[in-house]
């Protein structure tokens, strides 16, 4: 098990959502045809989506902005160059500067009409760095 929710929970204030069931997840995942990272899944099983000072991730969310199904649908409509094994875990709403995450795990930064270039090997990794 990753150490994702430990990390989460030191994100200063702190806002979750509400937790998301494994059918909301599963669901999640064939609406984008792929599978999510573990660590993804833990996060949303208990956190749903967050927001917290400087980082808005998404996730199972009735918010159009903050659900990783809707934010990534229009990612990949927006950017063909990122492949579709990539799903959006954070639109930083800075120069169209995406973070995805692949099923392994890995984090990827994208900007507009360019592909993703790998940052990080986990989410962890990635939120460690907002710290």
């Amino acid at each position: 098990m990753s150490n994702i929710i430990e990390i989460i929970e030191k994100l200063p204030e702190l806002l979750p959502l509400k937790p998301a069931n494994e059918e909301a997840i599963s669901k999640a995942e064939n609406d984008l045809k792929l599978k999510f990272a573990e660590e993804y899944k833990e996060y949303l099983a208990k956190f749903g989506a967050i927001l917290a000072d400087g980082v808005e991730l998404t996730g199972i969310a009735k918010s159009e902005h903050r659900n990783v199904v809707k934010v990534t649908n229009q990612a990949w409509e927006l950017n063909s160059s990122v492949p579709k094994n990539l799903y959006v875990v954070e639109d930083t709403r800075v120069d169209g500067i995406l973070i995805w995450q692949d099923s392994d795990g890995k984090i990827y930064k994208s900007l507009p009409n360019s592909e993703a270039k790998k940052i990080y090997d986990s989410l962890s990794d990635y939120l460690k760095s907002k710290l």
